[in-house]
């Protein structure tokens, strides 16, 4: 009975009386805020400059992006920083193992283990946290969505949500700082619950890749929300306190990869550093617009803009150094009650994806629960198709292609709505233009495979055409088809010297026949037209289709020819 508390002592481990947690507390934040002053005055000196002159103030921070990678520009953190924060982490250690309950010194651990490349000791720190569950597992879901796990964060921060009390949940959920204009202002205006369904929408849009297993745009936002929380009530590293600009500029932006400091402006004047908080780069927009919200399914590509100057929020995926428009051709045909979608690209031309290993992969989705998913994996790039089914409705379509080595990223992304097939009334496909071979396919899983990767011709190929009739009795007799390829906006100096006679008119192709249907269901056709008399320029492809006793149906395609 005696020797147990001797050897407790001798050991060290023993308390000898309660802890005083706010002598603990006390002692952390002035360590934590030493260390700041410490980096303050050690950070390496870089001119901040502002991409001339375009930036945004938001309150007391000044803010610009000129979209270029500044990962790799980082400068050497000096020595006397790491020491410093070394110091620190100690302290907090310390602390932690003193208070394993308290939220805010859990939250710097933490914090200041990613800062310093230590995730997985980070991960412990998780482990060991007996502050609020929520407030253990949003932590969690930080240290998994720095680890670039972005299913495992979008777990932990889905938990983090459910256990929150309902305030909390509010506020972590509010997307306020994001909107812009007329959608800012609906948001605004609706209650926690009203607001629930034009944010998972909003997410859902906004979601880079659909084709990467979870949304790593909203596990982002919750890592900048537990940023926010970490760092709160603090003077920051920026020498500034923490009030609500540098919130909106967090939530808005993400948190500094490293810091600088502007040289000082005169060695005769003493004055704090002007420090410069460097973000992740490039960054990217990928918030979908008002109307692809409100109608997802007649959404354009332009909806989603990669590039738009002062975009109201960013984001920089760590998988794209580039992210770019991708070039495709796509069409709709139907089976029953689902639809298949063809895509093709050719991406064999593209500098960021020639001679290099690409994984594509085509994606429809009705919904935010609802997804079709179809890939190709690690082909070198080149012209390649991809087709995918869903049921037939209103769908948003995203081609993507990713060259994993070099982080380069090509998408397409918009609405697409199928035809309404009705049981009275025939209907046609969209047109698939493909490269024709000898002899001419007459299924659309023959054609796919030689689709062309754009809808850009060169006037040395011959284009074929492929399209689907739908609902077109046999026994109603003969089908009247035509196909017109139209030559579309010529300048005005054309049409001024075709009218003085100077210049032959434009060339335009017409083509007339008849022909028995033979099938009800679905009867393919093909055709290919020789280009090389055609002048470059666009076009206006249109195939009409008139069964016996029923009205006419078209499709259309504008083209491009070019020379070759």
């Amino acid at each position: 009975m005696t020797l147990l508390p001797l050897v407790c002592l001798i050991a060290g481990w023993c308390r000898t009386g309660p802890t005083d947690s706010l002598a603990v507390l006390k002692s952390a934040r002035r360590a934590r805020d030493a260390f700041e002053v410490t980096r303050r005055a050690r950070l390496p000196e870089r001119p901040s400059g502002s991409n001339g002159g375009r930036y945004e103030i938001i309150g007391r921070i000044r803010y610009w992006s000129d979209g270029a990678a500044d990962e790799d520009s980082a400068p050497p953190e000096p020595r006397s920083i790491r020491q410093a924060r070394a110091k620190l982490l100690a302290t907090l250690d310390e602390a932690g193992a003193a208070l394993p309950g308290d939220e805010w010194i859990a939250g710097q651990r933490v914090r200041y283990l990613l800062e310093d490349d230590q995730p997985r000791l980070a991960a412990e720190v998780v482990v060991q946290c007996r502050a609020v569950v929520w407030w253990c597992e949003a932590l969690g879901g930080l240290v998994r969505h720095v680890e670039r796990d972005f299913v495992g964060a979008d777990s932990l921060f889905a938990a983090a949500l459910a256990d929150m009390p309902e305030d909390e949940r509010c506020r972590w959920n509010d997307i306020s700082s994001l909107l812009e204009g007329e959608l800012a202002g609906r948001y605004r205006n609706l209650d926690c619950v009203g607001r629930a369904a034009l944010e998972a929408r909003w997410w859902w849009l906004a979601q880079p890749l659909y084709s990467l297993t979870g949304n790593d745009r909203r596990t982002e936002h919750f890592a900048r929300q537990t940023m926010v929380r970490i760092e709160q009530g603090r003077r920051t590293t920026y020498g500034l306190y923490w009030e609500d600009d540098l919130r909106n500029v967090m939530l808005r932006y993400g948190w500094p990869m490293f810091w600088t400091r502007e040289p000082p402006r005169s060695p005769l004047v003493q004055s704090d550093p002007y420090v410069t908080g460097h973000l992740a780069s490039p960054t990217f927009h990928f918030a979908a617009g008002a109307r692809a919200l409100d109608d997802p399914g007649n959404a354009k590509p332009e909806d989603w803009s990669f590039d738009r100057p002062q975009a109201r929020e960013s984001y920089a995926p760590p998988y794209a150094k580039a992210f770019e428009y991708l070039d495709h051709q796509q069409a709709v045909f139907r089976r029953d009650d689902s639809c298949v979608v063809v895509a093709a690209y050719d991406l064999s031309s593209d500098t960021l994806f020639a001679q290099r290993a690409v994984t594509s992969a085509l994606a429809l989705a009705a919904d935010e629960r609802t997804l079709a998913l179809s890939r190709d994996s690690g082909v070198i790039a080149g012209a390649r198709a991809l087709t995918a089914t869903a049921p037939c409705g209103p769908l948003v379509m995203s081609l993507e292609a990713v060259a994993p080595g070099e982080r380069h990223v090509a998408r397409a992304r918009y609405g697409v709505t199928p035809v309404r097939r009705s049981p009275y009334h025939p209907a046609i496909s969209d047109l698939l233009l493909f490269d024709p071979a000898d002899s001419l396919a007459a299924t659309l899983d023959a054609v796919v495979p030689h689709a062309y990767g754009s809808t850009r011709v060169s006037t040395d190929r011959k284009l074929g055409v492929f399209w689907e009739l739908y609902g077109a009795d046999p026994a109603a007799g003969a089908v009247g088809v035509s196909l017109t390829l139209s030559r579309q906006g010529t300048g005005w100096l054309r049409r001024a010297v075709e009218s003085l006679g100077l210049a032959g008119p434009r060339r335009d192709v017409r083509l007339e026949w008849q022909e028995m249907s033979e099938s009800a269901s679905i009867a393919p056709r093909t055709l290919a037209i020789d280009l090389s008399g055609l002048a470059p320029g666009r076009y206006l492809l249109e195939v009409a289709v008139t069964p016996a006793g029923a009205e006419t149906v078209t499709a259309q395609r504008e083209i491009l020819i070019e020379r070759p």
